[in-house]
């Protein structure tokens, strides 16, 4: 992964975290959900501090990004994250968790390819923490961790982290995010960025 490519995931992830913060001042304040005991979410300062140039990493246990949740069936979602950017298989892995509205919780995991000929491709799969390791998450829903196996549209850990934006956020989602990335005149000269965003938008079928 060159240096391009983890600077464009970053931009993504803070403007993930900003895009989280406006959902909240959104809410009126009886509608906004409460912290989960388990997680704490970052700030910007915290999370530039992940976020600066390191071979290999992960956020603290129970440090996460709080996303604007899926509309309808959520009312609470966050992002947790481990890179490893040394080796010739480097790449970024992405934990999803969603609170339903009765309090259930699923997550998913979005992971680079793996050893082996199985799942030695972009995918998602569902899990039940928000990590790497870890016992089940409280209330944790019952599901199978290996399979279903999803294969994504993605060549590069950039491209992973915009398949998780479209997952839970639709095309409208994606293309807010290339809003916010065209008000950051820093972002916008990350070409690969610029590129990526096109092509995943592309990917949409054109209405007849």
């Amino acid at each position: 992964m060159n240096d391009d490519e983890r600077k464009a995931i970053r931009h993504v992830l803070r403007e993930l975290l900003f895009d989280g913060k406006q959902w909240l001042r959104e809410q009126r304040p009886k509608e906004v959900p409460s912290s989960n005991s388990q997680f704490s979410a970052l700030n910007q300062q915290q999370l530039d501090s992940y976020l600066r140039p390191r071979g290999r990493g992960a956020f603290e246990p129970g440090k996460v990004i709080q996303v604007r949740p899926p509309l309808h069936e959520a009312r609470l979602s966050a992002l947790w994250c481990k890179w490893d950017f040394e080796g010739e298989r480097g790449g970024c892995w992405f934990y999803l968790g969603i609170w339903l509205s009765k309090g259930q919780f699923i997550a998913f995991r979005f992971e680079p390819p793996e050893q082996g000929d199985n799942h030695n491709y972009y995918h998602s799969q569902p899990c039940r923490t928000m990590g790497w390791e870890g016992d089940p998450t409280y209330r944790a829903m019952e599901m199978p961790q290996r399979n279903p196996t999803w294969p994504l549209a993605a060549s590069s850990s950039l491209d992973l982290l915009l398949c998780l934006v479209v997952s839970i956020h639709g095309m409208k989602g994606l293309r807010r995010l290339e809003q916010l990335i065209n008000n950051q005149a820093k972002a916008l000269q990350n070409k690969l960025l610029v590129t990526a965003l096109d092509k995943m938008i592309d990917k949409q079928v054109p209405t007849p």
